[in-house]
């Protein structure tokens, strides 16, 4: 699967998170509210970029900035790298989630047909679906391009499974003009975003995904 741009504009994750239920003393309002709120919007991604803890180098090639890997990614540590990489997709500040998107599609599309990705799922899909729970839109575009780029990657698209619980309620929030973006762009890449699940998943593929998305009807020929 080649690599989009995104439009302009080992545990099981469960949505029953109790750390998200953990009330808190902070107003939003407040300067140990804001703090707080600051604390959580860098991400890791963000954090080893700026402190050159990164195998990574930005080049410049006909006036564009380009990243660049300075270690071979058949020795890379996926396990490592790849979460850090994808968490970047949450931020909003350029050029970070320009820079982690095509990190980790570089890292994806090289490891296809191998087990690295697979082995580094967990934490991958932890990031995946805090990108997804932001309901910003561009941040939801860019992390369902890299979701539609890892679900074909080997293995995954079976194992992606366990974490449909975790994911596809999101993704039914977000078709939702009234509770998500609401927009026909994100619309579009959600359905082919579940097609692509559908058809690398198990054989029951379509009826989970239709339990947590009840709208989507799509039916692949196994």
């Amino acid at each position: 699967m080649s690599k989009k741009t995104p439009p302009a504009d080992c545990q099981v994750l469960s949505l029953d998170d109790p750390a998200s239920s953990i009330p808190t003393t902070a107003r939003p309002n407040t300067s140990s509210g804001r703090s707080k709120a600051k604390a959580k919007d860098k991400s890791e991604f963000r954090r080893y970029f700026d402190q050159d803890e990164l195998p990574l180098t930005v080049e410049t090639q006909n006036g564009e900035r380009l990243l660049v890997w300075t270690t071979p990614l058949e020795t890379l540590d996926y396990n490592h790298f790849l979460p850090i990489c994808v968490s970047g997709l949450q931020e909003t500040l350029e050029p970070y989630p320009t820079f982690a998107y095509n990190a980790t599609m570089e890292l994806l599309e090289h490891a296809m047909t191998d087990q690295r990705i697979l082995k580094a799922l967990t934490p991958v899909m932890a990031h995946v679906k805090a990108a997804l729970g932001t309901r910003d839109k561009e941040v939801v575009h860019r992390v369902l391009l890299v979701l539609q780029q890892l679900v074909v990657c080997e293995g995954v698209g079976e194992a992606l499974t366990e974490y449909y619980r975790a994911i596809l309620p999101l993704c039914n929030i977000l078709k939702d003009k009234r509770l998500g973006t609401g927009d026909s762009t994100t619309k579009d890449l959600i359905q082919e975003t579940l097609e692509i699940i559908e058809a690398y998943g198990t054989d029951d593929a379509h009826f989970q995904i239709q339990h947590h998305v009840p709208t989507f009807q799509h039916c692949v020929a196994k």
